[in-house]
This record gives C-alpha cells, sequence and structure tokens, in this order.
C-alpha cells in the first residue's frame, strides 16, 4: 500500500470516528471539528502531492490536466466545508422555511468543484475514445430525469426562490457527477474494467449520495428542520471517503495506462 493510499484511508477512518462519536456520544460540536479539518487537510495534502508526483512522473498533457482538476475540484469543496460547519451559527438566512439554508450558501463552492472533478472524468473518458455522442446525450437526459425527480421529491415550495434555484441547478451537477462512475466503467471495458476503476466509480457514486442525503435530510427534511445533528455526521462519512478516492484518478489513469502497455 503506498503513502498516498494510506493517507486516504487514514482519512476516511478518522471520519468513521468523527461519525461514530457523533451519533454515538455527542460530544461538543468544536471537539469533533478538529477531527474534522484534519481529515480535510489529510486530503488536500493528498491530493497535491499526488498531482505533484504525476507532474514528476508523466509527460501526458491530459494526466496533468486530470490531476490539476481533481486539485481544484477538492480546494473548491473544502471552501464549501467550511461554509457547511456554520461557525457563526446562523439560521434562517434566506427565509423562515429552511433552518440550514447556509447550506445553499455552499453551494457557490461545491458546484464549480464538482464541474471540475466532472471535466476530469470527462477528459479520462475522452482519453479512452468513449464519447460516443448518443451515449453522452443519453448520460445528460438521464441526470435532467434523474436530478428533477429527485429534487420534486424533497423540495418545499414555500423555500425561498435562491434555495429552490440553487438546489435545483446543483441537483443535476451532482447527480451527473455519479451518472458519470458509469461513463467510467465503460470507457475502460465495462464488466471488464480494472477494480481500480470500479473503485474510483463508487467514490463518484458516494460524492452524490452524500449530496442526496443534504438534500433529502439536512436541507428539506423534517419540514425544513432537518435531521440534525444525525445527518450531519452520516453525511460526513460518505463524503470523506467519496474525496479521499476522487483524488486518486489521475493515478488510476497512468497505472492502467500503464498496466495496457505493458
Amino acid at each position: 500500500m503506498n503513502k498516498h493510499i494510506k493517507l486516504s484511508v487514514l482519512a476516511s477512518v478518522i471520519a468513521l470516528i468523527v461519525a461514530s462519536a457523533g451519533l454515538l456520544w455527542a460530544p461538543e460540536q468544536h471537539t469533533l471539528l478538529t477531527f474534522e479539518i484534519t481529515s480535510l487537510a489529510l486530503l488536500l495534502f493528498n491530493s497535491i502531492s499526488i498531482t505533484r508526483c504525476v507532474y514528476k512522473n508523466n509527460e501526458s498533457k491530459h494526466v496533468k490536466r486530470v490531476a490539476l482538476l481533481c486539485t481544484g475540484s477538492l480546494l473548491l469543496c473544502i471552501c464549501g466545508d467550511v461554509v457547511n460547519f456554520n461557525l457563526l451559527e446562523q439560521y434562517y438566512i434566506h427565509g423562515n422555511v429552511i433552518k440550514h439554508d447556509y447550506l445553499v450558501d455552499s453551494i457557490l463552492f461545491f458546484a464549480p468543484g464538482y464541474t471540475l472533478l466532472l471535466l476530469a472524468c470527462f477528459f479520462v473518458i475522452k482519453s479512452k475514445a468513449c464519447n460516443n455522442t448518443r451515449i453522452l446525450g443519453l448520460y445528460f437526459l438521464t441526470a435532467l430525469c434523474v436530478s428533477l425527480t429527485s429534487f420534486y421529491s424533497m423540495y418545499i415550495p414555500k423555500a425561498a426562490s435562491y434555495t429552490l434555484i440553487l438546489t435545483w441547478a446543483y441537483s443535476f451537477i451532482i447527480t451527473a457527477v455519479g451518472l458519470a462512475s458509469v461513463l467510467l466503467v465503460k470507457s475502460y471495458g465495462a464488466l471488464k474494467a480494472p477494480l481500480s476503476v470500479w473503485i474510483l466509480s463508487l467514490g463518484l457514486i458516494f460524492a452524490a449520495l452524500a449530496d442526496a442525503l443534504i438534500g433529502l435530510f439536512w436541507i428539506y427534511g423534517n419540514g425544513g428542520e432537518g435531521f440534525y445533528p444525525q445527518i450531519r455526521y452520516i453525511n460526513w462519512v460518505f463524503y470523506i471517503i467519496s474525496q479521499s478516492i476522487v483524488i486518486h484518478l489521475p493515478k488510476v489513469m497512468v497505472m492502467n495506462a500503464q498496466n495496457k502497455s505493458s
């Protein structure tokens, strides 16, 4: 197990400890916040280290671009995490219906962050010559339909327009990220895809699942009050595990290219 995998595993283990402590013993939030920041710091260090490794040992512009996009994605998502920590303890910012609507403000970071990750995935898919127009059209249509269905099942009509517009738009983006897992596996041979690609795809699915939990149980759940703080810790596990996996996208790309050439 190389150092990059070890750091990702460590960040995920810390997230599991935080979630378990939060759900079982409910210690002070500021105590757990220290460990949450530790997980994020480990992930950022790991992502930068992976990017440096790629730039040092690989000449492919595609791989370098993917590495930069993954690190940029993580940086933006971490900014979104800071907003989600709600350090100023502000509630009902955009109206009197959604209590935890500071989460909506974090979309201003998460949306571009996951868009960068989506671009990175498409660079990988394109490099594998899997860019059939009909397949891509079906992919985006499916993402649109799934996101609309998901949003319709949870939204509260009386919520502020700002909240409704941003959460639906983000629902489409994060659904597209989750569905990109299918295209990624297909680009590497579908059922014959290497284990590393399947794991990477699982990371994309976890990213979509983490945000689905936020929308359903934290923003719109319980009539707008949210099932807090339980959902916060459950979401954190899926989110950190997903980030721990997807930052390895450039390494998976390099590793499978080397295996193919050998």
